[in-house]
C-alpha cells in the first residue's frame, strides 16, 4: 500500500458483515483484531456490571451495551479504538487507543 492509498474501513456489527468481509488474505489480521476487540468489550461489560449491579442483574451483555468495531484493512493488527453503544439510551462512547 502506498502513502496515497487510504485503507478501507468497515463497521462490523454483525456476524453476517464479518463473514462477508473475511477472505484468505485478511483472515488472520481480521481474527486478531476481532479477538482484541472482544477482550476490550468483555472487560468493559464486566466493569459496568461491577459498578451498576442492580441495573445489570439478569441482563445479557447486549442488553447492557451493543458492540461494534471499525476494522481498518491496513495490513496491521492493532486496534485504533472501539465504540460501544448503550442499549438503553443509544449513547455511543468512543475510546481511542494511543500508540
Amino acid at each position: 500500500m502506498t502513502k496515497k492509498d487510504k485503507p478501507k474501513e468497515y463497521k462490523i456489527d454483525s456476524l453476517e458483515k464479518l463473514c462477508n468481509l473475511v477472505n484468505s488474505e485478511n483472515q488472520i489480521r481480521l481474527s486478531i483484531d476481532l479477538a482484541q476487540w472482544l477482550v476490550v468489550y468483555a472487560s468493559t461489560i464486566e466493569a459496568f456490571r461491577k459498578k451498576h449491579p442492580k441495573e445489570c442483574k439478569g441482563k445479557l451483555n447486549t442488553e447492557i451495551a451493543v458492540g461494534s468495531f471499525i476494522w481498518i484493512d491496513d495490513g496491521e493488527t492493532d486496534m485504533k479504538g472501539i465504540s460501544i453503544e448503550n442499549s438503553k439510551t443509544g449513547e455511543i462512547r468512543h475510546k481511542k487507543f494511543k500508540k
